[in-house]
């Protein structure tokens, strides 16, 4: 963690407090493989900032991809054919705290320098007159042009999901402009008469001054006298209250809060998180993706087709789960989504305890997490899988759909999913930031089990005791790599030191081609936001004695573009996301 957590243990005979992850920690030695990774990262970096401003050298923008064998950028092929070198700077925020770090631990400020010059003329050119940005998941910059361009039709709207745009840096660059965007943030996306809450929000939504001084209205969701649970509200006026949206809406009004000592926009946040913690299952205690249901306004005939999934049809799980009665809703489905309920939320829930005092976080981060893997998590085939299943702990798993719908065709059979590495830093946060040892136990257990089923080793016992680390492993993870590094930072034990340039290594070994980084060696683009770079600089500053709160901070890896594009048969239209239609693209699919 960025600053020593000390958990105390309270002896019953004794007032003496112990620290359970007591850091002892010891100089290291810079080595020559710990150059070589730094090395890799310079050359990365280097090249990124070589072809990225080669392209058009009369902008500092850069593009989200750089094609490692052309040097080109990435480019968006709309349905027309028109092929648009983009840039969203939504989706570069790893790389802006890359070029942070790296300047912190070369004690070189070019590299600050230049992510100063980038956000500058961002915001300079391209902030609305409202205050939003022109970034997010439905507008690119054009690098050719340098005109704004809509995915979305002719006026795509803005959209941040879990994004968490690095404010720090903003705020050093251009305080006026990022202020106004926070507010903006919520006048554009927030009804504050009904709670309703979209991710999409308008362009033309005028600025208001006063955005945080409405009055404090009821929570919307209430419990049902009866039974107790939470009435998840259908009324919602076509507007999707998707809690990837609340996330970046509240933490951008935490800092905001916390920048200028005023209560009223952490107040709002509270609230807004408040509502997803009253929606979650009382008796299991996971909790949902959104917190309401949208209304049917689209016409009886155009919701007779199962395969039309437009939210105006009403809740998309209760159109294609019917046999699972009054459960079947969107807000309840713990299989799809999860990386954004019990990652991305809990993250931002933890920095911001950690960063502005909102400690009622971490035990709420607690409960979800215990309650998700309590119900569903389970070892298959010696991985680590989530049972698919509601949030009263209905199990859907073997389930065959039998018509299409918004969560896929009909036939398909509802499976086991994978749980991914990423689920590592929030459970191992959680646990460093929760300060009982009794209340510990449980997460740790799970924790210990995840990560010996990655084939980490044993982490130990609580505390970080006597571990039993796979310090050969051939893990090339940055997130088991981040948790490495903030076992080490909170216990001061070797072991996960060397796990973790061991980790690097596999990652610069693996991952390093051509002079980028790249998810594997055939993979065309190198993607600004991947999270490996800014996890070895991390990494690197902590074995240089640079204290974990100097750094910059992995908060998300969500960075995308949604919209029209043509198809890969070169003829059609389809609607699809950047990482899955452009990334996946391989070096034997080299574009025009």
């Amino acid at each position: 963690m960025r600053k020593l957590i000390a958990i105390l243990l309270i002896f019953a005979a004794s007032i003496t407090s112990v620290s359970v992850f007591a850091s002892e920690k010891e100089g290291l030695v810079y080595t020559d493989s710990d150059y070589e990774r730094l090395h890799a990262v310079i050359e990365h970096v280097d090249n990124v900032l070589k072809y990225g401003h080669g392209f058009n050298p009369n902008t500092n923008l850069l593009p989200d991809a750089v094609n490692t064998l052309t040097g080109e950028p990435a480019k968006w092929t709309f349905p027309n054919r028109a092929k648009v070198p983009y840039s969203d700077l939504a989706n570069q925020q790893n790389f802006l705290r890359t070029l942070v770090a790296l300047s912190k631990v070369t004690n070189n400020s070019k590299y600050h320098n230049e992510a100063k010059a980038t956000v500058g003329e961002f915001m300079e050119n391209y902030q609305d007159r409202n205050g939003l940005m022109y970034w997010g998941g439905h507008r690119i910059i054009n690098m050719e042009t340098l005109e704004v361009q809509s995915t979305e039709g002719e006026n795509g709207p803005h959209e941040l999901k879990n994004m968490l745009p690095y404010y720090e840096l903003m705020m050093e660059v251009n305080e006026a402009a990022t202020i106004r965007f926070m507010e903006q943030l919520w006048t554009a996306h927030f009804r504050w008469q009904t709670a309703d809450m979209n991710r999409h929000g308008s362009f033309s939504t005028a600025y208001d001054p006063n955005v945080f001084g409405q009055p404090m209205i009821d929570d919307v969701i209430k419990l049902d006298p009866e039974t107790n649970m939470p009435i998840i509200p259908a009324d919602s006026p076509g507007d999707l209250p998707f809690v990837n949206a609340a996330t970046d809406l509240a933490y951008a009004a935490f800092t905001l809060s916390n920048h200028r000592g005023d209560s009223e926009p952490a107040n709002w946040a509270r609230y807004l998180m408040k509502q997803y913690e009253l929606a979650s299952n009382p008796e299991t205690n996971m909790t949902v993706y959104q917190y309401k249901s949208t209304r049917v306004s689209k016409s009886e005939a155009e919701c007779l087709d199962p395969s039309y999934t437009n939210s105006g049809c009403g809740d998309r799980v209760a159109r294609q789960f019917r046999d699972f009665g009054p459960i079947a809703r969107e807000s309840s489905v713990q299989w799809k989504n999860t990386q954004a309920v019990y990652v991305d939320n809990v993250l931002m829930m933890l920095e911001v305890a950690e960063k502005f005092g909102e400690d009622d976080f971490i035990a709420r981060s607690r409960k979800y997490l215990e309650g998700y893997l309590d119900m569903a998590y389970i070892r298959v085939d010696g991985r680590n899988k989530i049972i698919p299943m509601f949030n009263d702990g209905t199990v859907t798993y073997g389930y065959v759909t039998p018509e299409p719908g918004y969560y896929g065709p009909s036939n398909m059979r509802i499976d086991y999913t994978d749980l991914p590495s990423t689920f590592l830093l929030p459970i191992l946060r959680t646990v460093l930031m929760t300060k009982d040892e009794a209340d510990q136990v449980k997460l740790w257990t799970y924790f210990r089990e995840i990560v010996h089923t990655f084939g980490l080793g044993d982490v130990g016992e609580l505390g970080g005791k006597n571990p039993s680390l796979e310090l050969e492993s051939s893990i090339d993870d940055p997130f088991a790599l981040m948790t490495m590094i903030e076992l080490y930072d909170a216990t001061g034990n070797r072991d996960y030191i060397d796990l973790a340039r061991t980790i690097g290594n596999n990652l610069v070994r693996k991952k390093f081609h051509r002079g980028f980084f790249v998810e594997n060696e055939i993979m065309l683009y190198s993607r600004l936001d991947q999270p490996d770079t800014l996890a070895l600089l991390i990494l690197d500053g902590v074995i240089r004695g640079i204290k974990t709160s100097d750094m910059p901070y992995y908060l998300a890896d969500s960075g995308y573009i949604h919209g029209y594009m043509l198809a890969n048969d070169g003829v059609s239209e389809t609607r699809d996301y950047s990482p899955k239609y452009i990334y996946i693209r391989t070096i034997y699919e080299l574009e025009d």
